[in-house]
């Protein structure tokens, strides 16, 4: 297991997941060039991306999604509200390349298992992943202003959890 920060904050986020022969980025939300440089920098390639899984909808994790998606032919994951609240930010992206899950449901990319769950946030249907392989589990929670019971049952047993922790609902109302 391979876990790298390509971008986080809110000018963009950007992580990838490598695993074998499974390569999977965790938003797109930069540039596609910025994109390509970071996981040059990783020593991969954006040729060898397997798919895209997605948050939430907001600009700072989907920015560079349908480009790649377009150009690379990538696969993009996400919930149906997701999807919903997204598609016409995307561009067109061919209808074979909406991947579209349920929340708390466990599907696979190739050897790697993917199991999103609800994190606060808002968005529509914001969501985290528990990324599986190998009997090793990683986990990651963006965009959250506290650990809920169910992100903490979520990140239980994980060798490798990333938070981000700049959501606060109460300054947002301010």
């Amino acid at each position: 297991m391979k876990f790298s920060s390509i971008a986080s904050g809110s000018k963009g986020n950007c992580l990838l997941y490598e695993n074998n022969d499974v390569k999977l980025l965790v938003d797109a939300g930069i540039s596609k060039k910025r994109i390509e440089e970071g996981i040059s920098e990783c020593g991969s390639s954006l040729e060898e991306v397997n798919g895209i899984l997605i948050t939430h909808e907001h600009s700072d994790h989907i920015k560079g999604a349908g480009i790649l998606s377009r150009k690379l032919d990538i696969p993009i994951f996400a919930n149906v509200k997701t999807w919903c609240a997204m598609k016409d930010k995307l561009g067109n992206i061919k209808e074979e390349h909406m991947k579209v899950f349920e929340n708390d449901k466990t599907y696979s990319i190739g050897d790697i298992g993917i199991k999103p769950f609800s994190i606060p946030h808002d968005s529509v249907d914001a969501v985290g992943y528990n990324l599986f392989s190998n009997k090793e589990k990683m986990s990651i929670a963006t965009d959250i202003g506290c650990i809920t019971e169910s992100i903490r049952q979520n990140l239980f047993d994980s060798k490798l959890v990333v938070l981000e922790s700049n959501y606060d609902p109460n300054m947002l109302m301010m």
